[in-house]
């Protein structure tokens, strides 16, 4: 640790190493930019390259609003109802 950092371009890249129990440490500014409140990260293996990301909990209303359907009031008090007009299947 305490190595110069390597700029590439738009990527900071810094060489850590890994201990015998396989953790590696964040640089603190990494760290206090991009891991908030969970304190967790998500390992993901593509190919031949490890991908270290922040966990965020997704913003889920921004979906609000976001699909429109055609059915009535009365639909949404059975499932199957609704499902059929959502689907566009309702018969009348």
């Amino acid at each position: 640790m305490g190595k110069k950092p390597m700029d590439w371009g738009l990527h900071m890249v810094e060489v850590r190493k890994v201990d015998a129990q396989g953790r590696i440490s964040l640089p603190a500014r990494w760290r206090s930019k991009r891991i908030h409140d969970s304190g967790e990260v998500i390992v993901i293996e593509k190919g031949d390259v490890l991908l270290v990301k922040p966990k965020v909990k997704p913003d889920l209303t921004r979906h609000f609003d976001s699909v429109e359907i055609d059915a009535d009031s009365e639909d949404f008090a059975d499932y199957s109802t609704l499902k059929k007009a959502v689907l566009g299947r309702r018969s009348k």
